[in-house]
This record gives structure tokens, C-alpha cells and sequence, in this order.
């Protein structure tokens, strides 16, 4: 299917994935035909215009995001190490630190268990912090009810969480104070603009900060690769990056080890998973060679 170009995917993509100086071509991650180019040009002319970018000196075609100034911030009386307390799946915290205000992701394959991995965060979660489930509902709400309650774990009711169906523009419903928010899961906009997935992640990084609020992120991703729809875009703003294909997990990227001797990157996980209970048993970690 063709690409669409518009105004507003283009200064979604210069605001939210570009980086440095970049030429007109790659706009879009270079998925622009050469066809459109003139169209395209026109619009970088607009956004220059407005202050979205600038045309940078004699190098033709060549740009860069103008950055807003914002206020400075107080971070010399910010304790040390700041843990979020955050718990994961697989325990996942014996491996990797994670800070306050940041986001993880889970890339998963059709069928992989992404699913269960987030909703088993909410649970494990629900009693420790405020604790808001956003889902776009795909198989509906009697799923979502017989896969919490066929778990090992008791869920009260009423739930010590919230869920609230959400479709798009999951930022949005970024707002509260010490919070984790378990996202299932973000699409492409119209099932077919994978390059704005990474901005949508990039949103609700930038929308947790000062709040003392995480985010789990489900993406989905082809299981050729360990990266989700939406490519590289998607791993700039998580601290902690997962892919997760049948009966495997694997820890793609993650900023902060637990232990600073002993970097997890590439370790992976063997697994079975009970569907039904969002259960995963018999855990194997495996570092690799």
C-alpha cells in the first residue's frame, strides 16, 4: 500500500524520531517516492516556516528539529540509584535496573505470550502502586476477565486496578503521580504507519517524566526479528527493550544492568506458557556463549 504523505506525519516524524542533521529523503525513514519528492519539499519549506526545522546552511536538501527551549531542571537532590520498584515477569528486576519516569518494552510475535507478560506486570504490580491498565480490548472484555481470574494469583474485587480501553494516542492518558501504566498494545496508526510507532513510545517517555510514573509498552513485531513494527524508532526511548517469540524471551536492550559486572543485553529466557492463566513455568535463563 502506498505511503500517505501528509503534513502532519512528516512533523510527527521530524518532532519525534529525527535525530541530527538529516536530508529530505529520509524523511518518513526514506519511504517517500521519489514521485512525491516535490510534495515533500514543499511541506519541509512549510515546517521550516513555522519552526519546526530548519534548512541548515549551504548543504541543499539537508535539515534539523529545531529543539524548544525549556525551564532547567533541579537533579543534584535526587537520591543515588533511584529504584522504581517496579516487578516484571521472569524476574527480570534480578537483571535490570530500572529508573522512575522511564519506559520498558515487550515486542512480541501473534500468539508469543506478550499479552500475558503485561497483564502478570499488572498483577504483580496491582498491591505496590497505583495501577492502570490501558487496552484496545482485542478479543474482548470476557478475555480479558477469564485471563486475569485463571492466574495464581488472587485478584480482589474489586481489582486493585484500573482498566480502561484505549485505541490511540495513548500519551494522553499519561497524567498521574506514581503510577505504572501497562499499555496492550500500541499499533500502527491505520495498521499501516509503522514509522510513527517509535514517536507514540517517544510521546509517553517524555509524558512520564516527573511524574515517578513507569510505562510497559507492548509492540508487536514479525518473528523475523527482534525488533517490533516501527523498526529502530522504537528502541531509542525505552530503558529496557524485550522480544518475545514462542517459548522465548529475550532481553534486547537494557540501559542499566542490576549489576553493573554483569550486562544482560542478548540473555534469553526459555519458557512454557499456560494461555488461559497467563502463567509462564519452567524458566530457563540462558546467557549465551
Amino acid at each position: 500500500m502506498p505511503l500517505e504523505l501528509t503534513r502532519y506525519a512528516v512533523e510527527e516524524w521530524v518532532k519525534n524520531i529525527a535525530t541530527g542533521d538529516f536530508h529530505y529523503t529520509g524523511v518518513l525513514d526514506g519511504k517517500v517516492q521519489r514521485t512525491s519528492y516535490d510534495k515533500l519539499r514543499k511541506i519541509m519549506y512549510v515546517l521550516c516556516k513555522v519552526g519546526v526545522c530548519e534548512s541548515i546552511g549551504r548543504r541543499d536538501g539537508y535539515y534539523r528539529a529545531i529543539q524548544n527551549g525549556v525551564a532547567p531542571i533541579e537533579w543534584q537532590s535526587i537520591e543515588e540509584r533511584r529504584d522504581s520498584g517496579l516487578i516484571l515477569p521472569f524476574n527480570l528486576r534480578d537483571y535490570v535496573f530500572i529508573y522512575p519516569d522511564t519506559t520498558a518494552v515487550i515486542a512480541g510475535s501473534k500468539s508469543s505470550g506478550k499479552s500475558g507478560f503485561l497483564y502478570r506486570t499488572v498483577v504483580l504490580n496491582m498491591d505496590r502502586v497505583n495501577t492502570v491498565l490501558l487496552t484496545n480490548l482485542e478479543g474482548g472484555i470476557a478475555m480479558l476477565r477469564d485471563r486475569f481470574y485463571a492466574m495464581d494469583v488472587e485478584i480482589p474485587n474489586p481489582a486493585p486496578f484500573k482498566v480502561i480501553p484505549v485505541y490511540d494516542n495513548f500519551h494522553d492518558y499519561i497524567k498521574e503521580p506514581n503510577t505504572l501504566y501497562v499499555i496492550d498494545y500500541i499499533d500502527a496508526p491505520d495498521g499501516t504507519d509503522f514509522y510513527l510507532i517509535g514517536a507514540l513510545v517517544k510521546k509517553i517517555d517524555q509524558k512520564l517524566q516527573g511524574l515517578n510514573s513507569n510505562a510497559v509498552i507492548g509492540l508487536q513485531k514479525p518473528t523475523t526479528r527482534d525488533t517490533a513494527f516501527g523498526g529502530e524508532g522504537t528502541l531509542k526511548a525505552p530503558t529496557l527493550y524485550m522480544a518475545m517469540d514462542s517459548n522465548k524471551l529475550k532481553i534486547v536492550d537494557a540501559k542499566v544492568p542490576a549489576d553493573r559486572k554483569l550486562h544482560p543485553k542478548n540473555m534469553a529466557f526459555t519458557f512454557q506458557y499456560a494461555e488461559e492463566g497467563t502463567q509462564f513455568l519452567n524458566i530457563v535463563p540462558d546467557w549465551g556463549d
